[in-house]
Order: C-alpha cells, then structure tokens, then sequence
C-alpha cells in the first residue's frame, strides 16, 4: 500500500459514514489502485516494446546513415570537381578566345602575298595567301603560334623567301590595328626588318575599310593600292591583271606613267632600300652607295 493510500483510508477512518458506504467506497479505492498499477505495469511494458522496436530502427538509421555518410562525401567531391572543372572550362574557352582573337592584320606583298593575324598578345594566329607563291611560301616556312616579330624575320630570312628579296625587289608591309600601340609596335618591328632586308621596302599602316576591300578583292593590302593607282593612270589595266604583276612591277609601270610609285602609301609609314631615293615621297629614306635620301611618310621613287 502506498502512502497516499494509507492516508486516504485514515481520513476514511475519521468521517462517519453507513458501514455500507464505507466499504463501497473502499473498494473503489482499492480498485483504482490495482487499476492505477496495472497501468503502470501496461505502461512500462509499452514503453518496453517500443524501445525494443526502435532499437533495430535507430540501429538501422544509424546504419543507413553512416553508409551515407561516404556516399554524401564522395557526391560532395565530386560536385566540387564538377565545379572545378566547368570554371576550368570556362576559363579555357575564354582565354581560346582571347587567343585566337585577331586584333590586328599585317599583309606582306612582294611577288608573293600573305595575310598575317596577329592576336592581343602579338602572336600570328592565322596565315593566308593571295596567290600561288604566297601558298608555296606558307608552305615552306611554318610561322603561326610564333610573335610577329620573330615570324617576319624567319619568313622573310627563309630560302623560300630569298629569290623574292634580291635585286630590285619592293617589300611592302600594310598593318591593320584598332589599337594605336599594337599597330605602333607591329610598324616598328616591320621597319627593323625591312632595314635587314637587301631589297627596297616600305611599311605603312591601312584602315580597316581600305583591308576588308583588299581581301575581298583577293589581294594584298599594298598590292591592291598599288593596282588602284595603275588603274587610275590605265583604263585598260583590270585587277586581275595588276594581281599578276609584282610589287616592283606595279611601282614600275606607275612611274612610268607619271604617277607616284609610292602612292599606296597613307604617309604614316617608312621607307627602306639599298638603291638611292629622290626624295620625292614623304617620309621614307634609302640607304646605299649614293647615300640617303629623307622624306616623310615612306614615299619615293628610287634613282637607279
């Protein structure tokens, strides 16, 4: 007997009530109290049950959890591995862009004629000939991954290129660039090498209009000047017989009639020779045994 129920009978004891009563009343209470244990006991053996029942499933969760748990690392990595690798991608495939990007042409016109692109960082990306002996020049001599600089100099220094640079041969470098300090320091890297070279040269820079128009014509930038000038001065003459001619052919046949044999150029460039200049062109001088001759802009007709 509890405690509780040990004073609940001695407050019974005090109060006056029919024997009868009392008992029922009593008995009630006992009643209560088996009731009360048995719920108790009911309630242990429950509470027994499910924490048996949940043992297997906390085990299982635990289980299952801890099987997880690689998998999860293992997704996890190799999300950030995804992630790593399309940040690579996209690096890689913005700087192929960058790469490849032409921001700047330099055409080459001897006999031969040649478009060079040079991307942001100077380096020819892409290489084009205009005729037959430019494709056979390509051909001979690989230059594209290489600087300008050091592209033109194996170009123009090659077996392939030297029948092309002897005698009375005319060099002459057109340069394309919207940015003012790559189109300076292709000029300036095309006069280094024209002042090497044992033939007469020039290099002037272009517009982009007066480019797109010579390649579309399927010409060198110079070349293409050069035929347009003859063609003022021959009606007769068509850009198909100009882009038979080579450079030293076209100034020639335009002195001849009386035009300036360095017209192609826009005055923003030099020129370079062995043979002795008069002077009549801008800004250009020659360098041999009768001396130099200065001008301004890369133009002038050679004495001899």
């Amino acid at each position: 007997m509890s405690d509780l129920e040990r004073r609940v009978r001695e407050a019974f004891d005090e109060v006056e009530l029919p024997s009868e009563t009392r008992a029922r009343t009593l008995a009630a209470i006992d009643a209560l109290s088996v009731q009360e244990k048995e719920s108790a006991v009911a309630r242990k053996a429950v509470e027994s049950a499910e924490r048996e029942a949940a043992e297997p499933a906390m085990r299982g969760n635990a289980a299952a959890a801890a099987r997880r748990a690689p998998r999860l690392v293992a997704w996890r990595r190799a999300a950030a591995a995804l992630a790593a690798c399309l940040v690579l991608a996209v690096i890689g495939l913005t700087g192929s862009r960058l790469y490849f990007e032409e921001t700047a042409f330099v055409d080459i016109d001897v006999n031969p004629s040649i478009e060079l692109g040079i991307n942001r960082f100077d380096i020819v990306v892409s290489a084009r000939a205009y005729n037959n002996d430019g494709e056979a020049l390509l051909e001979a001599v690989s230059i594209t991954g290489k600087r300008y600089d050091a592209a033109v100099a194996e170009l123009t220094s090659s077996e392939a290129f030297e029948p092309y640079a002897s005698g009375d041969a005319f060099v002459a470098i057109s340069v394309v660039a919207d940015d003012t300090r790559q189109s300076d320091a292709l000029r300036a890297q095309s006069d280094a090498r024209l002042r090497d070279l044992p033939c007469e040269g020039a290099c002037h820079a272009v517009d982009a209009e007066t480019h797109a128009a010579a390649s579309a014509s399927g010409m060198g930038t110079a070349r293409y000047q050069a035929a347009l000038q003859l063609m003022a001065l021959d009606d007769i003459l068509t850009l198909e017989d100009c882009a038979r001619m080579s450079m030293h052919e076209l100034r020639d046949r335009i002195a001849a009639l009386g035009g300036d044999a360095a017209g192609e150029s826009d005055g923003q460039g030099e020129g370079y020779g062995e043979q002795a200049h008069d002077g009549a062109g801008g800004g250009g001088h020659g360098q041999g045994a009768q001396g130099q001759g200065k001008g301004e802009g890369g133009k002038g007709h050679h004495a001899g």
